[in-house]
């Protein structure tokens, strides 16, 4: 029972080579973007440059957050790494626990709705209504939630560090 478990854990390590794959997709698709917007630079700078800009700036931090999730779902719950290499690691990529992950998710989302609202702002060309602060609201109520999430965090920052560097856990 316990290698049927184990063996499930190659089942994360394709889950991580998707995420990563989706970081390179939204890399591309951001090229793509900015390359777009030079075109518009060149042929007509209005506003559209700034909306192509920021909609670029959000696919790369999107494909930054993926690639830092792809790397660690896989260093963090898929392969075993010995304490001494993973220590040479850089700290982003280790994810050590689900609510890591849970609040890294919750900052990617705010991000996203912060950045797809300057966009909409941009593309306005009308005065804005009521119903535009919709995302902004939704991205405090977020910011709220996470801070509720990660308050509630079974592990403090001080056993975090000292799980990495190998010493007993002491809880305050």
């Amino acid at each position: 029972m316990v290698s049927l478990f184990s063996g499930l854990r190659y089942v994360l390590i394709l889950a991580a080579a998707a995420v990563l794959f989706g970081a390179f997709l939204m890399f591309w698709e951001a090229t793509l973007m900015l390359l777009e917007g030079f075109r518009l630079a060149r042929l007509d700078p209005d506003m559209s440059v700034i909306v192509a800009v920021l909609r670029g700036t959000d696919k790369i931090l999107l494909g930054i957050v993926l690639m830092v999730v792809g790397c660690g779902i896989a260093l963090g719950f898929a392969l075993d790494i010995p304490a001494e290499q993973r220590s040479k690691l850089p700290q982003w990529m280790i994810i050590d626990t689900v609510a890591e992950l849970k609040n890294l998710f919750f900052q990617m989302i705010i991000l996203y709705l912060v950045v797809h609202f300057a966009a909409q702002v941009g593309e306005m060309q009308t005065p804005l209504e009521w119903n535009a602060l919709v995302l902004p609201v939704s991205a405090l109520l977020l910011g709220g939630a996470m801070k509720l999430a990660a308050s509630s965090s079974h592990l403090s920052e001080q056993e975090r560090r000292g799980r990495n560097d190998g010493a007993p856990e002491t809880r305050e």
